[in-house]
């Protein structure tokens, strides 16, 4: 049976970093690289990227007349054929996702891990907000029909991310937990494109034929068009300056709008890359939708083959989301901005319009996607992307072609049943000697921790568990708090030396705010000399990654990215907290633990901020919190707030109770409170730490739930210390 001890104790002392660091400053969203100036290339080298073939995933949609999915097929229904010789399938997996959301969305973790044996066969989605290719107005209908997806067409499980190609977003979560947390991301985009009205507007169609192509009939229909709408510069440098080879005034004004043009593309199209990169070692149905007025078809942008490339090699199906809508006439051929075009020029008019989309028309065909446009109901379009991915098989191979050659392998996939359509990649690139293909490096940085920081899942090679606790006000309006990430080293590839194990442990640390974008960045390198004493007890109670922020009151997602030196191999987690309003009565977060440690100059212990949730039986739990926010009596000016507790198992067994009671606050009117259970013969399995606490005075309430774990494997403190003050 459990023992109670309850105990008062002083303010909880600040938690000590790995290294002294200057405390971090926010910064503006570090998303997306700075584009290059119009015209310019990238000059960063070019690294490598793993890309072995051992195993070749593609991911099938198969489809009616009717576009409804087609369930039930088998491994003999499909023929895969590479380079047009037939392979023999070695793995294959129907997927099927519930037809409706899930009632109750489940809740977010206290504690997440990187652990858990799931396999990535769930969706994933990820929403390109091309906001610099947005007006406005189109990026208000793309909001209200992403909305409507996220709440529709998403299922329990899937992981979903909002980009934004201007840097306003990255934001990654899972599904349905993390749907109102989209929603806020979504509340706060706005498009940027500002539309040209003036006379001397060109369409960035016509801006790249006269500019890169020097197309003659274009340049005559555009400079009949300025002559319609009285272009006065124009006309008064005909008077000044007759010209022979071309009208300069035009062409002037065509590279003009193209670097323009190409500039924008370059920023979609680097972002559209990365997204991809991040997405190669995810299993499952990818699909990368691209909300956007759509882009031109530029070949003078190397970009455009990386990407094609990229999205095969990642296995990622493209989708275009045009937010024009209905098709007809390009706006600056209408009345509304003008007199009437020639007649001579009005077919040519359509063609242009049709050629301002044909960039991104052609990523989504390439990729194995598709384009939704020429409608006003784009909600009709997600849910035709939701819909065929609700059902849709995984199958791979080995190829029976063993050479390391870079070239492009095609992928044919044919199913034995008629009046139906398949969706799938067409191909893939084969690896080059030595197991690496070539692609663009990010101006981010290591493309191999930003990819695995860009990646809406969680990389495993490394196992990791990561918390957060916020305490007390600090600076006016934000709250001290704690992120903590616990570094599993038992299989580092450490190298002895000198009677000592040596590597390094890297880490990049991102904790960016909801509402707002603010982000906090700490990267860091720590060279580790263990002696075999310390690699053993760092191999049982892990290496603790600790920082502390002073954050203002939100949702905030943290991700640390860990690799080890020497092997390269990379973990990463992601948690999800929340600064609650500090004006209202609330406590700090509440610290769990299994161990005290003694405070400075023999002052009170403490309770060890351990990040695990797991407690071995005939342990002391320790939990400590502390009050804020409550009302003062008018007289002696101090709060009055009394607090009790139960532990309940998973079923709503209580094991423990202790009823409330008043704490007693310090001479400055502080409040908090330590307690201790034992959990002597407690059964192994999951329990929750409910706290109840009211306010005398203002008569206010509140219950916080901490979950945990009673494990027989669990690991026990080294040195149990006395509870001070018990019986």
């Amino acid at each position: 049976m459990m023992r109670l001890v309850s105990l008062a104790l002083l303010l909880l002392a600040p938690v000590d970093a790995l290294a002294q660091e200057p405390s971090p400053s926010p910064s503006a969203p570090p998303s997306i690289p700075a584009s290059p100036a119009p015209g310019e290339s990238p000059t960063e080298p070019t690294p490598t990227f793993a890309a072995g073939v051992e195993l070749v995933t593609v991911d099938v949609v198969v489809t009616d007349k009717k576009n409804s999915s087609v369930t039930g097929l088998r491994r003999e229904d499909f023929t895969i054929l590479e380079d047009g010789r037939p392979q023999e399938i070695s793995t294959f997996d129907a997927v099927q996702v519930p037809d409706a959301p899930a009632a109750v969305p489940a809740p977010k973790p206290a504690l997440s891990v990187n652990t858990d044996s799931g396999e990535r066969t769930a969706r994933t989605f990820v929403i390109v907000f091309d906001d610099v290719h947005l007006t406005l107005f189109q990026a208000q209908r793309a909001k209200l029909a992403i909305a409507q997806f996220l709440k529709t067409g998403v299922r329990e499980g899937d992981r979903v991310s909002i980009v934004a190609t201007g840097g306003g977003a990255w934001w990654s979560t899972r599904m349905e937990a993390g749907r109102e947390d989209l929603m806020s991301i979504l509340k706060r985009l706005e498009g940027r494109l500002v539309p040209d009205t003036s006379p001397e507007r060109m369409s960035d169609n016509e801006a790249m034929r006269i500019h890169v192509y020097r197309d003659k009939q274009v340049e005559d229909r555009v400079a009949r068009r300025f002559d319609t709408y009285g272009v006065t510069a124009r006309q008064s440098a005909q008077e000044t300056q007759p010209y022979a080879d071309g009208d300069p005034f035009v062409q002037a004004r065509a590279a003009d709008v193209y670097y323009q043009a190409a500039s924008r593309n370059r920023i979609t199209l680097q972002v559209l890359e990365r997204v991809l990169l991040s997405l190669a070692a995810t299993r499952g149905r990818k699909s990368l939708i691209l909300v956007s007025q759509g882009f031109i078809y530029d070949p003078q942008l190397d970009e455009f083959k990386t990407v094609v490339q990229t999205s095969r090699r990642s296995n990622v199906a493209m989708y275009f989301v045009d937010t024009r809508g209905l098709g007809g006439m390009p706006s600056f051929a209408t009345a509304e901005f003008g007199p009437a075009i020639d007649n001579q020029d009005i077919g040519a008019a359509f063609g242009d319009e049709f050629e301002q989309s044909a960039g991104s028309e052609t990523l989504a065909s390439d990729s194995g996607g598709f384009s939704v446009k020429n409608t006003n109901d784009l909600g009709r379009g997600f849910d035709r992307i939701a819909n065929e991915t609700k059902s849709y098989y995984l199958i791979g191979y080995h190829p029976n072609n063993p050479k390391e050659d870079g070239k492009f392998r095609k992928i044919e996939v044919k199913v034995a049943r008629k009046d139906i359509r398949v969706r799938a990649r067409k191909g893939y690139f084969a690896p080059v000697p030595g197991g690496a293909v070539n692609v663009r490096k990010d101006a981010a940085g290591d493309p191999d921790i930003q990819a695995a920081l860009d990646s809406p899942y969680e990389e495993k090679a490394i196992p990791l568990r990561m918390s957060a606790w916020v305490f007390e006000e600090t600076l006016l309006g934000k709250a001290n708090t704690i992120v903590a990430t616990d570094v599993d080293v038992r299989e580092f590839a450490f190298k002895e030396q000198e009677g000592r194990f040596l590597d390094t442990l890297e880490f990049l640390l991102v904790v960016a705010h909801l509402e707002s974008g603010e982000f906090f960045r700490f990267d860091q390198k720590v060279d580790m000399k263990l002696l075999p004493a310390t690699r053993e007890r760092l191999g049982r109670s892990w290496f603790p990654i600790v920082r502390d922020f002073e954050l203002a009151p939100g949702a905030y997602q943290a991700k640390i990215v860990v690799r080890d030196g020497n092997s390269r191999r990379i973990g990463t987690v992601v948690h999800e907290f929340t600064v609650p309003d500090l004006t209202k009565l609330r406590t700090s977060s509440i610290i769990l633990s299994d161990t005290l440690q003694p405070d400075k100059a023999g002052e009170r212990p403490r309770p060890a901020l351990v990040v695990r949730r797991t407690f071995a039986p005939d342990t002391t739990l320790y939990a400590q919190f502390e009050v804020y926010g409550a009302e003062k009596e008018k007289g002696s000016g101090m709060p009055k707030v009394s607090a009790g507790y139960q532990i309940r198992r998973e079923d709503g067994t209580v094991v423990t109770r202790m009823a409330p009671t008043q704490i007693l606050p310090t001479s400055l009117g502080k409040l908090s409170r330590l307690v201790g259970t034992e959990l002597r013969d407690a059964v192994p399995g999951s329990y929750e730490f409910v706290l109840e606490l009211r306010d005398e005075i203002g008569g206010g309430s509140v219950e916080i739930r901490e979950p945990f774990r009673v494990d027989a494997a669990a690991v026990k403190p080294a040195a149990p210390a006395p509870v001070p003050g018990g019986p």
